[in-house]
C-alpha cells in the first residue's frame, strides 16, 4: 500500500464583501491548504454525512450536503515514485452567491489540482 505524500484540501467561499476595485466572485475566495487533519475530518464527513450524489465530473463524485448549502469531494490519485495525493475540496455557498455553479467551480478545482500533481516528481 502507498502512503499518501501529498495532501491539498480545497475551501471555496461565497464572498460576502464588495470590494469596488474588482468583483466579488468564489475565485477571490480559493483557499488551498495542506493539512491532514482537515482532510481526515471532510473523510469522516463524507463517510459519516456524505449527503446525496449532486454530479460527477471526470471521475470526481461531488456531493450536496444535507444541512448546510455545501458541496463535497474526495479524491486520492497516484503520483510517480510510489507517491500518493488526497484532494479534497469543499464549496460553500449561500444567498449570495446564487449565480455560483457548483460544477462551474469543481471543474476549476480540478484543472488547478490536475496542474499541481503534474508539478510533483
Amino acid at each position: 500500500m502507498t502512503a499518501i505524500t501529498h495532501v491539498y484540501n480545497y475551501t471555496v467561499r461565497c464572498p460576502h464583501y464588495k470590494d469596488k476595485d474588482k468583483p466579488a466572485s468564489w475565485l477571490n475566495h480559493i483557499e488551498i491548504n495542506h493539512s491532514c487533519e482537515i482532510a481526515l475530518n471532510r473523510i469522516t464527513k463524507w463517510h459519516n454525512n456524505s449527503g446525496s450524489k449532486f454530479l460527477d465530473i471526470d471521475n470526481y463524485i461531488v456531493r450536496k450536503a444535507e444541512n448546510e448549502h455545501a458541496y463535497f469531494v474526495v479524491q486520492s490519485s497516484r503520483l510517480p515514485n510510489d507517491g500518493h495525493a488526497l484532494v479534497t475540496f469543499k464549496i460553500l455557498l449561500d444567498d449570495c452567491c446564487n449565480e455560483a455553479d457548483p460544477k462551474e467551480i469543481t471543474q476549476h478545482l480540478i484543472t488547478d489540482y490536475n496542474n499541481r500533481i503534474a508539478k510533483v516528481e
